[in-house]
């Protein structure tokens, strides 16, 4: 009494208070596979999903992240003015996992004699410059919430010790450096109780690898999000498949 104020200002005031204590997850490249499929998962879990979208007013509405749990954002992690404004419109909101899934291959331009010197840097502006730039952005966020976990989708074709055949050169390098990163934010903020891991998601059937894969995207997604689950601290600064086998640098 007294304050002025509507019943419905107040019913918005108490649906904001019991939201608050949804786990959250931020996920980058959320319009198709692993992305997509993450945000599926983790909206049906009950968890706020703010997913992440390369030119999102560009494409046709996205039925599949139609979801009262989800939120999609402008977001193309090459485009360092976009996750700034990404991360103000998320100011004060914690921000439990972040899931770096942007990626891209060039396909047959990946091979000897035919990389291109814009799209390997294209791939590196990705995968390791775009990876690094959503860790800055968001680290306040990270900090407030419960979980503190970054998961950087990485790929086993990144390790220097396991023989993956022919070489995808700007792909392959990128996600070698994207390990090479994950190691040293893992050491620069265990200070904050932050863990940071990088994962190999399977052979899975996407628009990148094709339909004749190992894993579909539920399976391998269903397996990371149970891995998220058990991890402890030690784990930072882990390689790991999906299935929580650790894999060599």
């Amino acid at each position: 009494p007294g304050t002025g104020r509507d019943a419905g200002s107040l019913l918005t005031d108490l649906t904001i208070e019991r939201t608050s204590f949804l786990p959250s997850v931020l996920i980058t490249g959320a319009s198709r596979g692993l992305g997509l499929e993450f945000a599926r998962q983790y909206a049906s879990a009950g968890w706020r999903v703010h997913a992440g979208v390369r030119n999102l007013h560009g494409r046709p509405p996205i039925d599949d992240l139609k979801h009262d749990n989800v939120t999609t954002h402008d977001l193309d992690v090459s485009n360092h003015g976009q996750i700034q404004a990404v991360a103000r419109r998320l100011v004060n909101q914690p921000i439990d996992l972040l899931i770096n899934n942007a990626g891209l291959w060039l396909g047959e331009n990946e091979h000897y004699g035919r990389c291109d010197d814009a799209q390997w840097f294209e791939e590196f502006r990705v995968h390791v410059f775009g990876t690094m730039a959503m860790c800055e952005a968001f680290i306040a966020h990270i900090k407030m919430g419960d979980l503190k976990l970054i998961a950087n989708i990485s790929s086993a074709n990144g390790s220097l010790t396991l023989d993956n055949g022919v070489g995808d050169y700007p792909y392959n390098t990128s996600k070698a450096a994207l390990n090479l990163i994950t190691r040293g934010l893992a050491t620069d903020l265990e200070k904050y109780a932050i863990s940071v891991i990088c994962l190999s998601p399977g052979f899975v059937a996407t628009d990148m690898s094709g339909p004749n894969a190992d894993l579909t995207p539920e399976e391998s997604v269903s397996a990371m999000r149970d891995l998220f689950k058990t991890l402890g601290r030690d784990a930072s600064g882990t390689f790991l498949r999906y299935n929580g086998q650790f894999l060599p640098w």
